[in-house]
């Protein structure tokens, strides 16, 4: 006979499944169950087997012992964070959305133990310019690279890696994942000391450039974010996120192609379809961000901008994603590990196990990795280590 763990408690099973915005139906195909048993353990009618439990634990990325617990620990929702976004978008984020604010927690912690008590140039956000123009050249300077630098790399991957490595440098940090879920290119989660940025990896590059200087200005603007793809969501925002999320979009749009640079370059020659794919590649920029360059110049009509941009949203998602967001088979498993976590951040972690501050298992848990995977990651960290 199959013993069930009657100790179980139904209240908080719903309060995992709610924190990742679960259905109970939802919740109950992932365990491999009928809705109707699932609703009984919430209800604690009935009660699962230790079999089922462990798979509940694996679907909710709970520890089973928490399930025992008599009432729900009190752990702050990311939705407190969010408060650009209204609760009818915020209700609608999914669990691997989530996921990725819960991993963003954990690089702070882990950061925390790499580095110790330190501060982010975000401490200072108080002087930062408040003229967004300013405020780009500010920046700028601050992260030495011009935008002529930015221009003559002509690679989008190449420019993010720069970007990325230099806002590690004034301490804001960036990671990549595989988010599984296309309708969110990136997020970012608020923080004076350990401000995380996850990019979708799953995006274009041009399209990461963009979405990492709107979780930038998120930062600067003192709130968390994440960024939607499309924009209809908008209808749900008050005015004030409404403000925010379009001063997000304004900023990026502006640090990357400079105004006055950008008035330079169009005079060259007649804007036409292939000029538009030209300037953002010259920009390490998607099509879209120059249709939207166009748009504030007044150089091309709302309907079409929005007809183009329409056209363009297909350009956000990388050759070689699976429609759930996922990477095709095909890359090598330790670099795209490698590419999410960074080589500053990788290069730190490995230095800390080498010198006997951490051991095999933190080191593993930093590394996002098994730890017999630990040794195969460190040669490839290193073959790529010029």
């Amino acid at each position: 006979m199959v013993e069930v763990l009657s100790g179980v408690n139904g209240q908080i099973l719903r309060w995992a499944r709610e924190s990742y915005n679960m259905s109970t139906s939802e919740t109950a195909m992932a365990i491999g169950i009928d809705e109707e048993r699932y609703i009984k353990w919430e209800k604690g009618e009935e009660f699962p087997t230790y079999a089922k439990l462990k798979k509940i634990s694996d679907v909710l990325h709970k520890p089973s012992a928490l399930f025992f617990f008599p009432e729900p620990p009190k752990i702050p929702s990311i939705k407190g964070d969010l408060r650009t976004l209204s609760s009818e978008v915020s209700d609608r984020l999914s669990k691997q959305v989530i996921r990725q604010f819960e991993k963003a927690w954990a690089y702070q912690m882990d950061l925390r133990e790499l580095y110790g008590e330190k501060q982010s140039i975000l401490a200072m956000r108080h002087t930062f310019p408040t003229d967004r123009t300013k405020l780009c050249e500010y920046l700028r300077k601050v992260l030495a690279f011009p935008i002529s630098a930015q221009k003559n790399r002509r690679s989008d991957k190449i420019v993010f890696e720069i970007f990325r490595e230099k806002l590690y440098e004034i301490g804001i940090y960036v990671f990549k994942d595989a988010f599984k879920d296309n309708s969110i290119s990136g997020l970012c989660l608020n923080d004076t000391q350990y401000p995380i940025i996850i990019i979708n990896n799953a995006m274009s590059f041009a399209r990461q450039n963009f979405t990492l200087f709107h979780e930038l200005y998120h930062l600067i603007a003192d709130t968390s974010g994440a960024e939607i793809i499309r924009d209809d969501y908008y209808v749900y925002l008050d005015e004030q996120q409404s403000h925010v999320e379009k001063a997000c979009d304004a900023f990026a749009n502006e640090f990357l192609v400079p105004m006055a640079d950008f008035q330079v370059e169009l005079a060259k020659r007649p804007i036409d379809e292939t000029h538009i794919a030209e300037l953002s590649k010259l920009y390490s920029v998607s099509k879209e961000a120059i249709m939207y360059k166009l748009y504030t110049m007044k150089l091309i009509t709302p309907e079409q901008y929005s007809a183009l941009k329409e056209t363009f949203y297909g350009d956000a998602i990388r050759n070689g994603t699976r429609i759930d967001g996922t990477e095709k088979a095909g890359g090598n498993y330790y670099y795209t590990k490698l590419s999410y976590l960074g080589s500053r951040y990788t290069g730190d972690v490995f230095r800390q196990y080498f010198s006997g501050k951490i051991d095999t298992l933190r080191a593993s848990e930093m590394l996002r990795s098994k730890v017999d995977h630990l040794p195969k990651l460190e040669i490839a960290f290193f073959r790529g280590v010029k």
